[in-house]
């Protein structure tokens, strides 16, 4: 039985320059990435769907999905900026269509329900397992969408602001919206974010928090494919505009859709700055510490008996 997860990194490198965000924090120089594969073949995901660039297609295959061959099936999607209608192409235009778009682009490979995960964050083996175990759940269904939320306490980076996605959930655990909040920090102790007059205002660091970990039926595609079409017709022209998951997840909401809210415990992290590798690096030496992770992950024999 087939289990997919679509990892969005077309954002990795683009047609100006080589992969970025391929900072080793592992002792054999894994990468964030290479633990998120490895969670997710360890909770049973075995087909993987990389959304990347054609421009940096090589060089991906070469430094990063070869690794994983032989373990788990590798399938490619690839998300242009000049992949919308001609009247919208600007050779001007560098940043891609969203994260909504990332998805849409992989209709073609999938077949089945599937996860999906930005390829930089750490997301931590709990909430792969949860992802995997929902995925069962509603397989022969239509229109059964859902979200792994964490709480904004396991969210934050140890240095500088991060944007985060602050979620709605009622007491029926499904969601009623999601709203990007920018710059989000620890001030005095507390989470917080500069309002739109300048000044800090308080979240509450158990606030529901969406980082881009979803699970979808595959009719999703039709909806996303509707969305996107009439986002382009509205905001094709705008050079910085995108759609992002969040905010068709917002659409399908409002339209009445139920999408349930699945919290996980694990706390993320990622490379927000410079600043942040070193303690990356010490989180990471603390789980091989612990047994969770092997000292090195790439092989087929740590991934099958580990």
């Amino acid at each position: 039985m087939t289990t997919t997860l679509v990892v969005l990194a077309a954002k990795m490198g683009n047609k100006y320059g080589g992969l970025k965000q391929l900072e080793g924090i592992g002792p054999n120089g894994e990468t964030i990435l290479d633990y998120s594969i490895y969670d997710a073949v360890k909770a049973g995901f075995n087909k993987v769907i990389f959304v990347i660039s054609k421009y940096f297609e090589q060089e991906f295959k070469e430094k990063v999905s070869s690794k994983y061959d032989g373990i788990i099936d590798i399938r490619y999607a690839f998300q242009e900026i000049e992949s919308v209608p001609e009247e919208f192409r600007n050779s001007k235009r560098t940043v891609l269509w969203g994260s909504a778009h990332a998805v849409l682009v992989a209709k073609d490979v999938v077949n089945e329900p599937f996860g999906v995960i930005n390829a930089t964050n750490f997301y931590q083996r709990e909430s792969f397992e949860l992802l995997y175990n929902q995925l069962q759940n509603i397989r022969n269904t239509r229109g059964n969408y859902f979200m792994i939320s964490f709480r904004l306490a396991n969210t934050l980076a140890e240095t500088g602001g991060v944007t985060r996605g602050i979620c709605e959930v009622n007491e029926a655990g499904e969601l009623n919206s999601i709203v990007d909040r920018v710059g989000v920090e620890r001030v005095g102790g507390d989470p917080m974010y500069l309002n739109e007059y300048n000044k800090w205002e308080k979240l509450d660091e158990n606030s529901f928090i969406s980082m881009n970990m979803w699970g979808f039926t595959p009719d999703v595609f039709t909806s996303l494919s509707q969305s996107f079409d009439a986002f382009i017709a509205k905001s094709g022209t705008d050079m910085k505009a995108h759609l992002s998951l969040p905010q068709f997840i917002n659409e399908m909401i409002q339209k009445g859709l139920k999408i349930k809210a699945i919290n996980t415990p694990a706390k993320w992290m990622g490379l927000v700055s410079p600043d942040d590798r070193i303690q990356v690096i010490l989180r990471i030496n603390d789980l091989i510490r612990k047994g969770i992770y092997p000292n090195k992950i790439f092989g087929i024999t740590n991934l099958l008996n580990n």
